[in-house]
């Protein structure tokens, strides 16, 4: 027979669980919003970036694997690439292989304002972290990848 406190003790850490993921959530898109504000960018805006100038190198990312890489719908992703590209950050090139497909480059500007962001980036990273240690970073890491793994 099972112990019915416990199956409710269980649920409630599971709760908390969750609640505490989607509260780190709320206060870190509000704290990195902070960080890159006096750079005109949004924490989306900055993925994007970093995305495109990460995985895209010199050929470009197709429009939609920014999209499955943030979890993010089309039509969001489209908004966000407007934006981007109207102050020049990225460019939209047609694709050689497929003219369905855009492929999304950052720019020389966009380029520069991620090196001067980044610094900032950086040290806002380590002001959150810097009182865990490797191990637990390491942990913490581990925990999040099994989460994300079964959602």
């Amino acid at each position: 027979m099972t112990d019915v406190y416990s199956e409710k003790r269980i649920k409630k850490r599971h709760d908390t669980i969750i609640y505490n993921i989607g509260s780190l959530y709320v206060l870190l898109s509000q704290y990195f919003s902070g960080v890159y504000r006096d750079y005109r960018l949004t924490p989306a805006k900055f993925n994007i970036l970093m995305l495109v100038k990460n995985m895209g190198k010199e050929h470009g990312v197709p429009q939609i694997d920014l999209g499955d890489k943030l979890y993010v719908s089309a039509a969001n992703i489209t908004k966000i690439i407007d934006a981007l590209e109207k102050i020049h950050l990225v460019n939209r090139i047609p694709s050689l292989k497929d003219r369905r497909v855009k492929l999304i480059k950052i720019t020389d500007r966009g380029l520069k304002l991620l090196d001067k962001v980044w610094e900032e980036h950086v040290r806002a990273l380590n002001d959150l972290c810097n009182d865990f240690t490797l191990k637990e970073k390491e942990q913490f890491n581990t925990y999040l990848e099994r989460l994300l793994k079964d959602v």
